[in-house]
């Protein structure tokens, strides 16, 4: 089968016109029927139209003369002109001109529809779809010393494999390529490899012409004109030897060289992608002595696959029907293309295939997911290649990438490794970061990503990418640019200059290496312990996924021990962190009986914690619900057990076990038999009553018992769940039975922001003591716990003030617990803060039902304070502090009662300490609790005080904390509505005072709108709580943003001034406003609160504004997903947001006081993800000063800076001081005129209109807008060298003018124009404001405005006549805002550029005034066009002309003004209309607008005969009023394949007419 044979041969550069060149080849059947379906129609037409049997022709005069069918039969059969005279009578004339005219219409027209069916043949070439059996195979090409290869190719794929040859697998080869839409030429001649890249953005669906060039040591690749060389080492330059070098393969390799890459000189080619598109014109020597020729196809019997004819399967397909060169006319995966996920369809007459692209899927239709390429490497296996060992050049490339996926334990291992020779790459954990070593000529680079709070050595999957790029910078420095990031977040990015150009790589190791210590760059000494996952490693164009190369036992790759390719699910080993008192694991019920067992291992430094709560339902017999749980209380493990028949308590420690350190706990029962070991330990207990099956139907809880809201029921008896508090620490190793439990798993699918799937330890978390305004640090676990109890503030570090509630002696505040059912407990704890001026008072009364006696109180008497605690027929009272309590001064009470134990504490003071007689566990220490009454007590219905010995509380009450709930902040969060929780009520009377504002602490500026830091993910997973304070001067911008699984997010941004609070449960998205009158952006501090007090209700409060919401949705939980962004997020990003967020930029201020939860992180230095654009303290904002605009430009303040508005000035710049875009109108009239969009075409009530002028006319229009449905408009003209602006908006004409000052002047005028529906103001330069208020009723909206006319007016006759046109300089024009003359510059699509203007700077320089000046009162030598002694019409188009490229973006303007930004491209066209020949002198004057002159003559013909301008005049007639310009607009040939159907027209065509005259 042989290639096309049409070969096009562009010329250089530096030549004028293009040359065109074709050689056609004979033309078979075959080719017509495989290039292109149409072929054969098209010739088959063209035969038709050549052998008609008939022609239809006027009758002859007589019947002597030949009839037409025996005419054209006798010229079908002679082939030539079918009537000769001398054989056709006289009176037969007529008859055979029509035929003969006839015949010569049906030669061209025939020859015509043969060349275009010729040009879609040679235009097709061979196709090649890019599948991974798509290629082609040639024969040898012989090079010789001086060979050359030539081809064509068309793609509209930047990458891919265009041709290759070798030696047969020694050292020579030649490898074509496209990379990133340029051509690469790779080769070795023995002397080392060698690389010439030409061109650019050659994926452009054009064809594009190849050579390579040989001429000794020297090689040149020639793309479309364009040549580069190289010279080759060595002393041999022979391309192998002939008979053994390898065929030539386009398009791809073979598959069998997979299996044999000791045949490849170059084993890397194997995986380069394949090239799709279509290749032409192969043309190259293949033998010794013989010339260039056009090469076939190998038929498949001559091919061979290595020394062995190939298999049937291992044969190109080059048979395969490929789209759009089909038998059949319909193409299946234009109808229905089924492919997914990215998979190629291919049509095939038996239906559509597809080949899946994207690795990850695969399937008949790419519908199913693969399973992940990944391995378990245990410090003995790794993965490698070396072909160094082989003798095979390296991988080199311009850029390199290498992404995989880890998960391991340990801290220190080698992940990956790259090199050749003394370059290196050296990628590691080290130390639970991301350590990076690079050596680059003699450049050596390092970077660790290791964020705060943050390590990867946790057991969970983690990404890595690596990318390096080279660039030159000059003949013999190159730039490496490195980014590593991981996670697609933390990221950490270098670079290295040096003498290098190129990346190579002839050594990888994936996972370790023999001597791992011994490698370039080593900062770890061991391999990799644990599972990596889509290991791959891109090199340009290449791509190999290490793995799977290992997995399907590719040559390439070499696997050292025995490595299994696949990683485990899950691992009951791996620990968990509980990180706060609230996060806790769901587990599924515990299937449990009459024997059963549980055993995990724990580590904490904190005291109290419930660690695992499961309950059953009450038994119809049984005296108790079954429950089975584990706490942690004062440093000791107590087991909680019931049968159902009676409660056991056994403390299981002999030592308390809060040290840091891992504990082991087991217990096992058999029946109502049971043990304990804490540390291999044991205890032994038996449970009271007869109860022996422990049936648990509940769900098990692990760490804790969740928010408040949250329906757990458990016993008094569980100190730390009535509390509130959750285990905080590290939990492994869950057995239940016998079954291990993988509780990182559950980790990861519910709050895994709360519950980490790791254990590590972070100590000293008090050191600088992070509580702030006297707070108390105490270590926790991995935290600091602030005690503020001694403080004005609350909030994790003791920074927000402390809601504050006011109490008269006639207010209270109640709280029914449990709904009003109430509770029951065997502990309780409280604080309370208050300040008073009154001896004695009520503070603080628990109420149980009408039928219970018990009770606790706590009140001040006789200036100290006294608490009574009644448990039945029991009683003790405590008094404590000094009788001065009284001294209206803040005092802390503290106070506990655990069972009998009683304790009262007051400020600082020693505590008091008491007993309720003998300690008895069980109902005698449980207290019955309903109600708790702040401040007195008061009847629920009648608001009446109830009796009571203590008088009511006058004073201020804060910090009040019963059993871990901060109810007065639970309050204030609910609004004045108190809306009612699952876990209480609430009834205040009192009120909440504003505590004076404390300083903003860690505060952080955000200097630009572009920066953001990165957090831990925001723990919002059953509760949230969001604090912080800003100020800003900038009405909008993104200030928190949270992304989620799933739909689930949470986002405050601040959108016109206001806050918005938006969030998603996966119900939908929820938007909160604040409703405030004032806008936040006025440099003030604001503080927002945003709280999630139930399971759905949510509630902002911004200053003094408070918003409530309570959702009706079923989705209980905020599934959260990533890093907390605060002040923004990357700007790719923004586009993806939810579509309910409207932010589009970042905050621009400051943001302080943050307390998200239980943490007040810094936005510095605990940020994941820090910028340097976001700095400590609070900086600015920059403030606006008188004169910080020039030319009265409005200053616009911004945070870290000021912007001048320069729209009313004509100026630009930062600061007004620039010079605007100018255009010079000459005195043959021009205009620029903007269209508005049917869609922009506004009704404006206001507008706004100013501009820059020099002008010498006394009479001119230098603006006019239109209204496209009314007689609206607005027109700013000078009258008798006066500025007027005549508008009409729908009533009357009405003028506004500064008639004082002349304006014809030839200076710089500044003239602006306001207006607000009827009146208006104009004001020029300095002078006095003109106003214009009418006194009777005008409309006062400007309908639908369509248009701007610039530099005059079109006249109302519609003929584009120009009316009153303005010559001079019109700069910095601006209208709404909308700067008409930039948009001329940038070739605006709505902007029309007419007659004589163009662009011109300094304006505003004297010397340019004086050259103006002398320019426009002189005679122009010069026509518009800018090209002297040029007569010809000069048309300003948007496009470009003169080019002959396929696309109009390729083309050059044929002159640079050195911005590369040109305004207009000049268009020849030819004159329209006759030219005028002059009365004197013989002066010609051409072109529409009559600029054109003769020697001696000026653009007026000195008062002689002007030329003729109107479209209505005759030849020698002039019009000295009105002048009409007519405009034409052109467009030019497009395509080489054009102008061989010009050339058939212009020679070819011609020829045939004189040869059938």
């Amino acid at each position: 089968m042989k290639a096309p044979s049409a070969t096009y041969q562009p010329q250089s550069q530096s030549q004028s016109q293009p040359h065109l060149q074709y050689a056609r080849a004979p033309m078979t059947a075959r080719h017509i029927e495989s290039d292109h379906t149409m072929d054969k129609d098209q010739h088959q037409t063209a035969a038709e139209m050549l052998h008609s049997p008939r022609l239809e022709a006027p009758a002859a005069n007589s019947s002597s003369c030949p009839s037409a069918d025996l005419l054209f039969n006798k010229a079908r059969r002679r082939r030539r002109d079918p009537l000769p005279e001398r054989s056709l009578p006289t009176h037969c004339a007529p008859l055979v001109v029509e035929y003969r005219r006839s015949y010569r219409v049906l030669i061209v027209t025939a020859l015509l529809v043969s060349l275009a069916a010729s040009f879609v043949t040679i235009s097709a070439g061979f196709q090649l779809d890019g599948s991974q059996s798509s290629f082609y195979t040639f024969r040898k090409w012989y090079t010789g010393l001086n060979g050359t290869l030539e081809l064509e190719f068309k793609t509209e794929q930047p990458n891919g494999l265009v041709l290759y040859t070798d030696d047969g697998g020694t050292y020579d080869f030649f490898e074509l390529k496209l990379v990133e839409g340029a051509l690469r030429l790779r080769y070795n001649l023995g002397g080392g490899a060698q690389i010439i890249t030409v061109g650019r953005e050659l994926h452009d669906g054009h064809w594009h012409k190849v050579q390579v060039l040989r001429n000794d040591d020297q090689t040149s690749l020639i793309v479309d004109g364009v040549s580069q060389q190289r010279s080759t080492k060595g002393k041999e330059f022979q391309f192998g030897k002939f008979a053994s070098n390898s065929d030539v393969y386009v398009g791809g390799m073979p598959n069998w060289y997979s299996s044999k890459l000791a045949l490849l000189a170059l084993p890397s080619v194997i995986f380069e992608p394949r090239f799709r598109g279509a290749i032409r014109n192969l043309v190259y020597a293949d033998q010794p002595g013989g010339s260039t020729r056009r090469q076939e196809i190998k038929q498949p019997r001559d091919i061979k696959c290595g020394d062995v004819p190939c298999d049937h399967g291992e044969l190109p397909a080059r048979e395969r029907p490929l789209r759009g060169v089909r038998g059949n006319t319909t193409d299946a995966c234009e109808r229905n293309d089924p492919c997914q996920h990215g998979g190629i369809c291919i049509s095939t007459d038996s239906g559509p295939i597809c080949e899946c692209r994207n690795l990850e899927y695969d399937g008949q239709y790419c519908e199913k997911e693969k399973a992940p390429s990944e391995a378990t490497f245990r410090g003995t296996q790794f993965l490698s290649y070396d072909l160094g060992q082989t003798g095979a050049e390296p991988i080199v490339s311009a850029q390199d990438a290498i992404s995989f996926y880890f998960r391991t334990r340990q801290p220190n291992g080698l992940l990956f490794y790259t090199g050749h020779g003394t370059d290196y790459l050296n990628l590691a954990l080290r130390d639970g970061g991301v350590s990076l070593t690079m050596g680059l000529a003699n450049g050596k680079q390092e970077m660790h990503i290791k964020p705060s709070k943050v390590r990867f050595d946790d057991h969970q999957w983690h990404k890595v990418t690596v990318h390096r790029r080279i660039q030159e910078i000059s003949s013999i420095t190159s730039f490496c640019r490195l980014v590593t990031v991981v996670d697609d977040v933390y990221t950490d990015h270098s670079h290295i200059a040096g003498k290098f150009t190129m990346l190579s790589s002839s050594r990888v190791y994936v996972g370790g290496a023999v001597n791992p210590r011994a490698l370039l760059g080593a900062r770890v000494h061991n391999n990799f312990v644990g599972c990596l996952r889509k290991v791959e490693f891109s090199a340009d164009t290449l791509n190999l996924n290490l793995i799977d190369l290992a997995k399907s036992g590719s040559k390439l790759i070499q696997v050292a021990g025995n490595l299994e390719y696949q990683c485990p699910s899950g691992d009951p080993q791996d620990p968990v962190t509980f990180t706060t008192r609230e996060s806790h694991l769901v587990l599924p019920p515990w299937e449990t009986g009459k024997q059963s067992s549980i055993s995990f291992k724990f580590r904490t430094k904190e005291p109290n914690g419930i660690i695992v709560l499961a309950t059953g339902s009450k038994q119809p017999r049984a005296k108790n619900p079954v429950l089975i749980a584990i706490e942690l209380l004062n440093g000791h493990i107590y087991i909680h057990l019931d049968l159902g028949s009676g409660a056991s308590k056994i403390r299981a420690s002999r030592r308390r076990v809060d040290d840091g350190d891992w504990h082991d706990l087991i217990l096992r029962r058999n029946g109502r038999d049971a043990k304990v070991s804490v540390d291999g330990v044991w205890n032994d207990f038996r449970t009271p009553g007869d109860g022996t099956i422990l049936e648990l139907d509940g769900h098990m809880y692990l760490g804790g018992v969740g928010p408040a809201y949250n329906s757990v029921a458990w016993p008094a008896a569980i100190w730390t769940a009535t509390l509130r508090q959750g285990f905080v620490g590290c939990l492994r190793d869950l057995v239940l039975s016998g079954k291990a439990i993988d509780i990182a798993a559950f980790a990861r699918v519910q709050d895994s922001a709360s519950v980490k799937p790791s254990c590590h330890v972070q100590g000293n978390v008090c050191t600088g003591n992070p509580c702030l305004n006297g707070g108390t640090c105490l270590e926790g676990w991995n935290r600091p716990i602030c005690d503020c109890s001694s403080t004005l503030y609350g909030g994790p570090t003791c920074g927000r003030e402390l809601a504050t509630v006011a109490f008269n002696g006639s207010q209270h505040m109640t709280i029914w617990l449990g709904n009003g059912q109430g509770t029951k407990t065997q502990t309780e704890e409280l604080v309370i803060r208050f300040k008073t001026s009154r001896p004695a008072g009520l503070l603080l009364l628990t109420s149980a039902e009408s039928n219970s006696p018990d009770r606790l109180e706590i009140a001040l008497v006789a200036g100290r304070i006294r608490a009574s605690v009644r448990l039945s027929d029991r009683e003790k009272n405590l008094l404590a502090g000094q009788s001065v309590l009284n001294d209206n001064n803040w005092h802390t009470i503290r106070f506990s009662r655990r069972a009998s134990n009683l304790r009262l504490q007051v400020d600082g003071a020693p505590p008091v300490r008491g007993m309720l007689s003998e300690t008895i566990l069980g109902r005698h220490s449980t207290m019955e609790i309903r109600s708790i009454h702040l401040g007195g007590l008061f009847h629920a219905e009648e608001e009446i005080q109830m009796t009571s010995t203590m008088p009511n509380f006058v004073g201020q009450m804060q910090g009040f904390v019963f059993n871990g709930q901060r109810y007065l902040d639970i309050v204030k969060s609910l609004g004045p509505e108190l809306s009612a929780l699952p876990s209480a009520t609430f009834k205040l009377t009192a009120r909440f005072v504003n505590s004076p504002a404390g300083q903003p602490y860690h505060a952080a500026t955000f200097r630009s709108k572009h920066s953001y830091v990165g957090l831990a993910m925001l723990k919002a997973y059953n509760s949230i709580s969001i604090d912080f304070r800003f100020k800003t001067v900038e009405p909008n911008g993104l200030l928190v943003f949270n992304g989620g699984r799933r739909s689930d997010f949470v986002a405050v941004e601040l959108v016109n001034g206001h806050i918005h609070y938006t969030f998603d449960l996966g119900d939908g998205p929820v938007t909160m406003r604040d409703k405030s009158r004032i806008h936040m952006n006025d440099n003030r501090w604001h503080q927002v609160s945003i709280r999630r007090p139930g399971p759905k209700t949510h509630t902002l409060t911004v200053d003094d504004s408070f918003e409530i919401i309570t959702l009706t949705g079923n989705n209980m939980h905020l599934e959260l997903a990533g890093i907390l962004y605060i002040g923004g997020v990357f700007k790719d990003m923004y586009s993806k947001l939810p579509a309910s967020i409207s932010s589009r930029s970042g905050f621009e201020g400051c943001l302080a006081s943050l307390d998200l939860g239980d943490a007040s992180p810094s936005l510095t230095s605990d940020a994941v993800v820090p910028s340097s654009l976001v700095v400590s303290g609070c900086e600015g904002p920059t403030k606006c000063s008188q004169n910080a605009c020039a030319n009265r430009g409005v200053c616009v303040q911004q945070w870290n800076a000021y912007a001048c508005e320069c729209d009313m000035t004509s100026y630009t710049g930062p600061t007004c001081y620039d010079e605007s875009i100018a255009y010079e109108f000459g005195n043959n009239k021009g205009m620029v005129q903007y269209t508005y969009p049917e869609n922009a075409q506004a009704d404006t009530e206001e507008d706004n209109v100013a501009m820059g002028f020099i002008t010498t006319k006394p009479d001119a229009v230098l603006l006019r807008i239109e209204s496209a449905t009314t007689q609206d408009y607005m027109e700013l003209e000078i009258v008798e060298g006066n500025i007027f602006m005549v508008y009409n908006i729908g009533s009357v004409d009405l003028p506004l003018g500064e008639i004082g000052t002349k304006v014809n002047d030839n200076s710089y005028h500044v003239v602006r124009f306001q207006r607000k529906g009827g009146n208006a103001t104009l004001q020029l330069d300095d002078y006095n404001v003109q106003a214009l208020t009418p006194q009777s009723h005008h409309s006062t909206v400007f309908n639908t405005m369509s248009n701007v006319q610039v530099g005059g007016k079109f006249s109302r006759n519609g003929r584009n006549r120009i009316e009153r046109p303005f010559a001079g300089v019109i700069a910095g024009l601006s209208v709404n805002k909308l700067r008409i003359l930039d948009l001329a510059v940038e070739r605006d699509p709505h902007i029309t550029i007419r007659g004589d203007v163009q662009l011109v700077t300094g304006v505003l320089d004297r010397n340019d005034l004086q050259r103006m000046q002398q320019t426009l009162n002189s005679t122009r030598q010069t026509p518009a066009s800018g090209y002297p002694g040029t007569i010809d019409d000069l048309i300003f188009s948007g496009a470009g002309s003169g080019c002959r490229g396929d696309d109009e973006d390729e083309c050059t303007p044929p002159f640079e003004s050195g911005s590369g930004d040109d305004l207009i491209t000049p268009v020849y066209v030819p004159p329209t209309k006759q030219t005028t020949t002059s009365q004197q002198g013989g002066n010609t004057s051409s072109g529409n607008n009559g600029n054109g002159s003769g020697s001696g003559g000026s653009g007026n013909n000195n008062g002689t005969e002007r030329a003729c301008d109107d479209e209505d005049c005759v030849h020698g007639s002039g019009d000295y009023g009105e002048t009409t310009e007519q405009f034409t607009s052109t467009s030019t040939a497009r395509g080489a394949e054009c102008e061989i159907v010009f050339i058939f027209l212009t020679v070819i065509a011609p020829w045939i007419l004189c040869k059938f005259p």
